[in-house]
């Protein structure tokens, strides 16, 4: 037998023999679980809990939920490995719930464990606002979770609130003031709280993980980086492809000649202060990368009702409430409530595109100003939370009031009025808008008139979550009374081709002597937990 041949032969026995043992079917590893019965509360957030885990294979984990009371629901925890320290997030307030939990493996190898941990949550804090469920079919729903940004109008408490489909609270944190809070793609939420000057990135365990303060009225909070301005106010975006963002800023007033100082009689003129609410592009190091003020881009001197709203002092003249970023054209789309307008600006040179309002006192800016198509068509008045959807615009249009100073144009009062989410489109080659969708009086049959805050958000699937955010009354009577109305709050998810609701919620003060709550914003979150190998499913 040559060298050659015997190499060849050995090789062959041996495949044979490796092939021989693949055959042989191998006993699978014993898995071991060890589940802590303690499960530790997360100290910086309500209803928050840590559960550890640990098994002797890298598995993922299974935690089934029960609350005995009819809510059940099952988080899987995606990541294999073998020592698991588990955030657990769902649970509503005031129940005791049973957590079952397995461990699997990828070979398929399955155990349960016999130590079933309890966790009794606790109830809500007393000033917490009543969050009712008025009707809803979550068949119907976009699927997912509702954040809103609450708190009572005299400030005297706020919170971020996350609620599941029966309008139960899930999660919430405890903010100084009113917020605007959004996620952004990497799973924190992003919020502004002007009360403490912070914009901060909190994670669904309540920790802030990152912020930057206004350093001309604010000290630093933890390890929060100043940025060199007076006071952050009302929103703030994140640019789509940069860790850049745009907020409204509240600056120094300027002194403009000429400025009205009755709404009802355009003569009647002065010098006074007037504030501008610039929008500014910051980083995270506190950098300030662009700056547009309104007061050089707009007519100083035109207003709309309640412009003059803070003089002696400074006249709130502007009002930003809300910025909106278009990667497409590298625009920037924001909203001034005290002008009854949106407008539409380079990011890069600051040119002013188009005017989205009622023409009137727009001397000047002619060949900004956008016309309606002829259809059915109202202009927005006193709107909040401008978005892009698609090639359209929606926003909130409160309503306030539906006329113009110095026009002649009848005053609709707050007992007659109403608010509505608008969507428009427009064409910017002809400079004409048209009015595509509203969801309303004419469509619920229901006046709710909102006469500060809102919102509207179109959904993934093709609803749309609107926040009537300011119901504010008087002896039972709509009111713009500020200082004396009380308020509530309504978030409705309507389908949108046919104006159904498949989802209504009312937010309200337990307490009948205080001054009510409002809802600034609220969002459909997909998920509770942040993107990632970590999902609750409910059956």
């Amino acid at each position: 037998m040559t060298d050659k041949f015997a190499k060849i032969l050995m090789a062959v026995l041996m495949s044979s023999a490796l092939a021989s043992c693949g055959d042989t079917e191998q006993p699978l590893p014993e898995l071991l679980i060890n589940v802590e019965p303690a499960v530790s509360p997360i100290a910086t957030l309500a209803h928050a809990w840590e559960l550890t885990v640990s098994t002797n294979l890298f598995t993922a984990i299974t935690a089934v939920l029960d609350d005995g009371q009819g809510h059940t629901y099952t988080i899987e925890f995606g990541q294999q490995q073998r020592d698991h320290v588990l955030t657990v997030l769902g649970m509503r307030p005031d129940r005791t719930y049973t957590i079952i939990v397995t461990a699997h493996t990828l070979d398929g190898i399955t155990l349960e464990s016999t130590t079933q941990p309890q966790v009794t949550t606790p109830p809500l804090p007393a000033n917490f606002p009543v969050i009712s469920l008025l009707s809803g079919d979550p068949a119907l729903m976009q699927p997912g979770f509702t954040l809103m940004d609450t708190g009572r109008k005299d400030g005297s408490a706020a919170f971020i609130v996350i609620v599941d489909d029966a309008a139960e609270v899930v999660w919430y944190f405890l903010t100084s003031s009113l917020s605007e809070t959004e996620r952004v793609a990497s799973g924190s939420f992003l919020s502004l709280d002007e009360g403490s000057g912070l914009i901060r990135f909190i994670n669904e365990r309540g920790v802030v993980v990152n912020s930057v303060h206004s350093a001309q009225s604010h000290p630093a909070t933890g390890n929060s980086t100043p940025v060199d301005v007076a006071e952050f106010h009302d929103d703030v975006v994140k640019h789509n492809l940069f860790a850049q963002y745009f907020t409204s800023i509240r600056d120094a007033s300027r002194t403009v000649d000429n400025f009205p100082l009755d709404e009802n009689d355009a003569s009647v003129t002065g010098t006074v202060n007037v504030l501008d609410e610039p929008i500014i592009e910051f980083d995270l190091n506190g950098n300030i990368l662009n700056r547009w003020d309104f007061l050089d881009m707009l007519k100083p001197t035109r207003i709309g009702y309640d412009g003059t709203s803070g003089l002696p002092a400074a006249a709130d003249w502007a009002h930003v409430n809300s910025v909106a970023y278009d990667v497409t054209t590298d625009n920037l789309i924001v909203s001034l409530k005290h002008q009854d307008a949106v407008v539409n600006f380079s990011r890069a040179d600051g040119t002013l595109n188009w005017i989205l309002g009622n023409p009137a006192n727009w001397q000047g800016f002619e060949q900004f100003l956008l016309t309606p198509d002829g259809g059915v068509f109202t202009w927005p008045y006193h709107q909040h939370a401008v978005e892009i959807t698609g090639d359209n615009l929606i926003m909130f249009d409160n309503g306030n009031r539906r006329a113009s100073p110095f026009t002649g144009e009848p005053i609709v009062s707050a007992a007659a009025n109403s608010s509505r989410a608008v969507e428009y489109a427009i064409d910017t080659d002809t400079m004409i808008i048209s009015q595509v969708w509203e969801w309303g009086l004419a469509q619920s049959g229901e006046s709710l008139y909102s006469s500060f805050a809102g919102d509207a958000d179109r959904l993934p699937a093709g609803n749309t979550l609107i926040t009537f955010g300011g119901l504010c009354e008087e002896n039972g009577v709509p009111s713009e009374n500020l200082a004396i109305c009380r308020s509530s709050a309504r978030v409705i998810e309507v389908d949108t081709a046919s104006g159904a609701k498949v989802f209504d919620i009312s937010i309200d003060d337990a307490d009948p002597l205080s001054s009510g709550y409002i809802v600034n914003r609220s969002e459909r979150l997909g998920a509770l937990y942040p993107p990632g190998p970590v999902t609750i499913t409910v059956p």
